[in-house]
């Protein structure tokens, strides 16, 4: 019924240009590494013998970068109790406690690994919750609380809780954006905590509501 004028454009998105050859082929081939092009030039035909060159693309450092695998243990150990109490919250729990405890504060201590785990409400009940802890373990031990190493959640970098910590002399050790890792000694057990207590429950029969 009708008849469409068609205007035929020349593709240019695909073509590869540069003024040296093995630049050239490295962008025909979608940024393939200078020895990778080396091997490949020795076994395909008509492929050109591209030698490794000094010189880094600034494309392939921006998008090929990747992050260093975090080490399995940690380099460092304190030697004394308190010395460095690792801190994390975990929730909301699903379902919340009969009492409506939707989270818990487990902190550890990263000499003798003992834990401490207090139920909350909500999260804006951790900044008490580690002040009562503060108060009973240092009576307990005879020892100073000397630095928390916790995440960057609200409830641990708020200005109530960095205020108390600078008047106290308690140093604080927040981890890096998106990296849980460095805190793993606190991370892990978490999920150990959790998969204990409904592994008990569950043994012992205990309604799903709980």
């Amino acid at each position: 019924m009708y008849l469409p004028d068609f205007k035929v454009e020349q593709p240019v998105c695909l073509v590869a240009w540069h003024t040296e050859e093995p630049w050239l082929w490295h962008a025909r081939f979608s940024h393939l590494s200078f020895d990778m092009l080396g091997w490949l030039g020795k076994m395909v035909r008509g492929l050109p013998h591209n030698e490794h060159r000094a010189e880094l693309c600034d494309s392939c450092l921006a998008r090929k970068q990747r992050r260093l695998p975090f080490p399995k243990a940690a380099k460092y150990r304190a030697v004394n109790a308190l010395k460095l109490v690792h801190g994390d919250l975990y929730g909301p729990i699903m379902p919340a406690t009969n009492c409506g405890r939707w989270y818990f504060l487990l902190l550890m201590d990263d000499c003798s690994r003992y834990m401490w785990l207090q139920l909350l409400t909500s999260k804006d009940e951790a900044v008490a919750a580690i002040k009562k802890f503060k108060i009973r373990t240092e009576v307990e031990s005879g020892k100073k609380l000397r630095v928390m190493r916790t995440d960057r959640g609200g409830e641990f970098t708020s200005v109530e809780f960095a205020a108390y910590c600078a008047d106290q002399g308690v140093g604080q050790h927040h981890t890096a954006p998106y990296s849980p890792q460095q805190n793993s000694v606190v991370e892990r057990r978490n999920q150990t905590m959790v998969g204990m207590a409904r592994s008990m429950m569950k043994a012992k029969g205990m309604p799903a509501r709980f």
